[in-house]
């Protein structure tokens, strides 16, 4: 079962990736309900999926996908602080 978790971690890691591209090329309407679900995405799939990543650890040590999981979800998350306040308090996007 451990097996199968960090596949699971990474798979969340692309969904929200694409996800998120994809709302940045073709940003809905303004007005839609729909409109920061991205931000709700990363927000709550990536600690999971970096829960999951350090949690299917084999005998303690963490192999590449492991450590790409855990490392694209803290790119993510990175992302979105550095778009929150760089982008809404300074730039004004």
């Amino acid at each position: 079962m451990k097996w199968y978790l960090f596949h699971l971690s990474l798979n969340l890691f692309v969904c929200v990736t694409l996800f998120t591209l994809y709302s940045f090329m073709f940003p809905p309407e303004a007005g839609n309900p729909f409109q920061g679900l991205k931000f709700v995405a990363i927000l709550l799939l990536s600690p999971v999926g970096i829960l999951l990543a350090l949690v299917s650890r084999n005998r303690g040590k963490l192999t590449r996908i492991h450590i790409t999981a855990i490392v694209g979800h803290s790119v993510m998350l990175l992302f979105l602080f550095l778009y929150m306040t760089l982008g809404y308090l300074i730039l004004g996007v």
